[in-house]
């Protein structure tokens, strides 16, 4: 069996990491109730997102039958171990902070706004709950059987098995459309339940696909530093490289796509959460996300030979894996933003109305700039977490897919001049 363990040291430092996580997370709800439980949602999120991302990258992987990523796939195949821990960060936070985060769980607000009336056969918590299990008992489930069947390939070397995960992928990513769209609905969306676009599933489809290959390239990069998956050269880097690129395009396409409807149809009902988040401090936050997650990585990631060296991709997959938990703190922290001045010098009454709704109904904000030292706490200690497990999960089996009918070709995959 070719197999691989990392140093000591480096599995250390990632308890580290998640020692400085649970810090962070102790001293936001000391300081904090409101910011406490908004970071431990961005951080069980952020987890979800890279536990997703493996999974649906192996996925498009076996339906399209690639064959240069074979030798890259045990890592995101071993992402869905994540998902466990995602899963129980997420249980409490619906179980003891859904009060403090979402105005659709108090009766008593329901009973006084309409618009909540009309959501309320899906925005309920026994419903909610229920989509939870669902979402997660599948996303886990499938993914097992992703990483259960890759591994028994080793063994057999049977090439039916290629064809297993085929159909296995095709049911995984018709059923992640849906769910993952459902899901940023429900943990996301629904912290504004006032506020809606469809654009919003897409956005952060861009943003878990840029997050997922950043942590995945770090990761790689991490184990060949000491060593281990000799298989994959320059020029597999070179692909992840490309992906990450395109990835994170589209997260800026989304963006502007988002932000341009929203400006030219000029509602109210919409137009407020960009409004918001262009508001004091929250102004350069925004335009910092902007720029740190677009422009730094696009102009970094531009040329042939930063996709080629191990250091830079190193360097820019660390960018985006950092600016994908500041986008994650950007829409979470930013439905608890303390507007009610503006709502008081509001235009119109249709504006005024739509201005409440944008303010926590309990009176819950996040003061201050929105990040700081506890937020990159939070970071580190899912990146924390994210490592261990993986890495952990990924030393108990072979490095590569060696039944895999691709791992030759693979192996000789080289980029063209």
């Amino acid at each position: 069996m070719n197999t691989f363990k990392l140093p000591q040291k480096m599995m250390t430092i990632l308890v580290g990491f998640i020692g400085i996580g649970v810090l962070s997370m102790s001293v936001s709800f000391l300081l904090d109730v409101q910011r406490g439980w908004a970071g431990m949602l961005a951080f069980a999120w952020y987890l979800t997102i890279m536990g997703l991302a493996g999974g649906f990258w192996a996925a498009t992987q076996y339906v399209t039958q690639a064959k240069w990523s074979v030798v890259v796939r045990r890592i995101p195949e071993n992402t869905v171990h994540v998902l466990l821990v995602a899963f129980a960060f997420l249980a409490v936070v619906a179980t003891l902070g859904l009060g403090n985060l979402y105005e659709w769980s108090h009766a008593d607000i329901v009973a006084h706004d309409l618009i909540l009336q009309k959501k309320a056969g899906y925005l309920n918590t026994p419903f909610f709950w229920v989509r939870i299990v669902i979402y997660f008992a599948a996303w886990y489930g499938i993914g097992m059987c992703f990483l259960k069947l890759s591994k028994s390939q080793d063994e057999s070397k049977d090439p039916h098995v290629s064809h297993q995960l085929l159909k296995s992928g095709i049911v995984y990513l018709t059923f992640f459309a849906f769910s993952f769209a459902l899901a940023v609905t429900d943990f996301l969306m629904s912290l504004e339940p006032h506020w809606f676009t469809a654009l919003y599933p897409m956005y952060n489809f861009a943003g878990m696909a840029t997050t997922g290959i950043s942590t995945m390239i770090i990761l790689i990069l991490l184990i060949k530093k000491y060593g281990g998956l000799k298989a994959i050269g320059p020029d597999h880097m070179h692909d992840m490289g490309k992906y990450l690129f395109a990835f994170n395009t589209f997260w800026a396409y989304t963006v502007f796509a988002m932000s341009m409807l929203t400006w030219f149809a000029n509602l109210p009902e919409e137009t407020y959460f960009f409004e918001k988040r262009f508001t004091g401090d929250w102004a350069y936050f925004t335009l910092s996300l902007w720029l740190g997650h677009f422009l730094v990585p696009f102009f970094y990631l531009i040329s042939r030979d930063t996709k080629r060296s191990e250091t830079h991709l190193m360097n820019a997959a660390w960018i985006t894996a950092f600016m994908g938990f500041v986008d994650v703190i950007w829409m979470v922290y930013g439905a608890f933003i303390d507007d009610t001045a503006k709502v008081a010098h509001a235009e119109t009454a249709a504006h005024a109305e739509h201005a409440v709704h944008a303010a926590p109904h309990v009176g819950h904000f996040i003061h201050g700039f929105p990040f700081g030292f506890l937020e990159i706490g939070l970071f580190l200690g899912a990146i924390g977490v994210f490592g261990f497990i993986v890495l952990r999960a990924f030393e108990k089996g072979n490095q590569v897919p060696e039944g895999d009918p691709g791992l030759q070709e693979s192996l000789d995959f080289h980029q063209p001049l």
